[in-house]
């Protein structure tokens, strides 16, 4: 359809010049929608028309194959028709200079490899010719040589040919729109070695629309030079004489017009669109950035509770902008809040043990959360463990209450007291003196008992001490009866019990009056006196050795009395010493008891709080003091207790 409805007409002339062989090819196709012209010249002076016409035929049937005017199709017909020269069976092989033009009847291009050359005229005026593929041409162009190029020495020194083995780079030209009356010339180097350029363009401005009459006249300008090594020479031209015009192009371009605009609406929509959706995204990063922010400020200034809202308010932007990174962020900071209010709210409501969990929670969450708030967290836990403590103060100063460790409970209500100062809480400093006054009134009671008991029994030891003086009186004892009532005298301390001293006193001088009318008596009563003297103090012997250093002081103080009555001063000195030994010695075993009675309480605490170890060891210690005392029935309490703690201790091993 396109070739029905355009006039392209071609003519040339070839011919051998002065060698043997005609070394130039020129042939060309035109189908329905495509046309193309190829000109060869042979580069070789042996076999050289078969490398020529090799050339055209190739590429012709290469394009008749797929015919086409992509830049990619006319360099894949050079290479092919390149590797089929290069690999030709010829004794020498096979090069050309090369130039093929392909059109559509409405625009041209060609490709070229060589120094076949092309010239386009329009309206008779010159448009565009092709370069020469060639050192002197390189030359020319770059400034290097002022010769002209149709003499140039280097004119047939290639870097672009046919049959070349390595970087073949044919040049492929860009695609020219084609108008009526244009011109297309292509002549091989035996035409233009011998034809000015000018003369080649003052005939084609001159020509008529028969191409043969402007090749003929070409030959006729050449053979008139009449030069002397006339190489093969062919020149070919191509005259438009009318392109094809597309009938469906005036509608095609409304439908294309039709269509761009259609297009340019939804790309402009999608803009808009884009824009709008970009502008609105922007919106919320921006305000998604500032709520992170805030929640930052708000976290940094300890506000935990007003960082929590504005972090909750970022996730769901985050999560709707899905912005995963900055989500996983917020995520870690709200958890890492949540856990410091809830941990809070705890503190305020005096429940320390799971504020401490949550506190070490937010400890956990900090690591994630690029350390946010971790010293505000660890001094929380600080604040916490501090209140464990005082606590611990108040419930060890219980167990040493119960134990009657007046003293011990009192140090521990006291450390309480002075830990809930430090730490300002007026609930723990209220619970820590409620605790003092109830340890006070708890002592000033048992103290109350005591004393009563104390003089309840002096009274009763006074009272025994008169009667066993009155009995031993009676039956003319006079010594132990003076022992008796000194004894009862010595026990009086109170104002209260004057009128006993004095009937003690007179008891005494009674006895001493008796006893001086007693030692008017014979010899057998003396010597019956100075053995109740050493009887006293074997008694008081045998007490101490019984570790009853109570009474061994009593029998010794007896004995001391009788022996001086005796005149034995000495005997009574050495007894004394014994007494005084007797006395430390009940005061030491008063020590140790008080000692043996805190180590167990102390045993017993430990027990109650599962602290197996210590409980064992002081319970062992406990158990040791009641031994060297002599208490046996204790220590054998403390060996019941040990047999306790071993089991459950076995268990809570098992346990874990």
């Amino acid at each position: 359809m396109r070739k029905s409805n355009s006039i392209f007409k071609t003519a040339f002339v070839s011919e051998s010049g002065a060698e043997l062989t005609n070394n130039d090819y020129f042939a060309y196709v035109e189908f329905d929608e495509y046309a193309c012209y190829v000109l060869a010249s042979g580069i070789t002076d042996f076999e050289s028309s078969a490398a020529a016409k090799e050339a055209v035929e190739h590429l012709i049937l290469s394009f008749e194959e797929k015919p086409s005017m992509a830049k990619t199709s006319l360099l894949q017909y050079m290479k092919e028709t390149n590797e089929r020269l290069f690999n030709s069976a010829h004794a020498r092989r096979l090069k050309a200079s090369v130039i093929m033009v392909v059109t559509d009847y409405e625009k041209f291009r060609y490709v070229a490899a060589g120094n076949v050359r092309l010239k386009m005229y329009r309206k008779g005026r010159f448009l565009l010719a092709s370069k020469d593929m060639s050192l002197a041409s390189d030359l020319i162009d770059k400034g290097n040589s002022d010769t002209v190029l149709d003499r140039h020495e280097e004119r047939h020194n290639l870097y672009a040919y046919l049959g070349k083995k390595d970087f073949f780079k044919p040049y492929v030209s860009k695609v020219q729109k084609l108008e009526d009356t244009d011109i297309i010339a292509l002549y091989s180097r035996g035409f233009w070695e011998n034809v000015d350029s000018q003369e080649i363009d003052e005939i084609f401005s001159e020509a008529t629309d028969d191409p043969q009459e402007s090749v003929d006249l070409l030959e006729e300008v050449l053979l008139s030079r009449q030069p002397k090594d006339l190489k093969s020479y062919t020149v070919a031209a191509i005259f438009v004489n009318k392109v094809y015009r597309d009938p469906e192009r005036e509608r095609k371009r409304l439908f294309y017009i039709k269509i761009a605009i259609v297009v340019l609406v939804i790309v402009i929509l999608l803009g808009l669109i884009t824009y709008f959706y970009l502008s609105w995204r922007q919106s919320k990063l921006d305000n998604l950035n500032t709520l992170i922010d805030t929640t930052i400020e708000y976290m940094d200034s300890a506000n935990y509770r007003r960082a929590q809202e504005s972090c909750q308010e970022a996730l769901k932007l985050a999560d709707d902008l899905n912005e995963y990174e900055k989500e996983t962020d917020l995520k870690n900071y709200l958890s890492l809040c949540d856990q410091i209010v809830q941990g809070e709210n705890f503190i305020s409501s005096n429940n320390y043990n799971s504020a401490y969990v949550s506190f070490k929670n937010a400890l956990k969450y900090s690591s994630f959360a690029a350390q946010k708030n971790f010293d505000y967290i660890n001094q929380k836990i600080d604040y916490i463990q501090d209140h464990f403590d005082m606590n611990q103060f108040i419930v060890l100063g219980d167990n040493a209450l119960r134990n009657k460790d007046f003293d011990e409970a009192e140090g521990m209500y006291l450390k309480a007291r002075e830990r809930a100062s430090e730490l300002h809480d007026l609930d723990g400093q209220q619970r820590a003196l409620q605790s003092i006054e109830k340890l006070y009134d708890q002592k000033a009671k048992l103290q109350g008992e005591a004393d009563k008991k104390l003089a309840d029994k002096k009274q009763m030891a006074m009272s025994d001490a008169m009667n066993k003086g009155d009995d031993l009186l009676a039956a003319g004892d006079f010594d132990g009866a003076q022992a008796a009532y000194l004894s009862a005298r010595n026990l009086s301390d109170n104002p209260a019990d004057r009128q006993l001293t004095t009937n003690a006193l007179a008891k005494v001088t009674e006895t001493k009056e008796k006893k001086e009318l007693a030692e008017k008596s014979s010899e057998e009563e003396l010597q019956k006196r100075r053995e109740d003297a050493v009887k006293l103090e074997k008694l008081g012997d045998e007490a101490f050795d019984a570790k009853d250093f109570l009474s061994a002081q009593m029998y010794f103080m007896s004995a001391v009395d009788d022996f001086y009555d005796l005149k034995e001063d000495m005997r009574a000195e050495n007894i004394m010493k014994k007494y005084d030994l007797a006395h430390e010695k009940y005061a030491e075993s008063q020590s140790k008891r008080i000692q043996a009675e805190n180590t167990e309480a102390k045993a017993r605490a430990f027990y109650a709080d599962r602290n197996f170890m210590e409980a064992q060891a002081e319970a062992a210690q406990a158990k040791e003091i009641y031994l060297e005392m002599g208490m046996k029935n204790k220590a054998d309490e403390m060996d019941i207790l040990l047999q306790q703690i071993s089991v459950d201790a076995a268990i809570a091993e098992t346990l874990k």
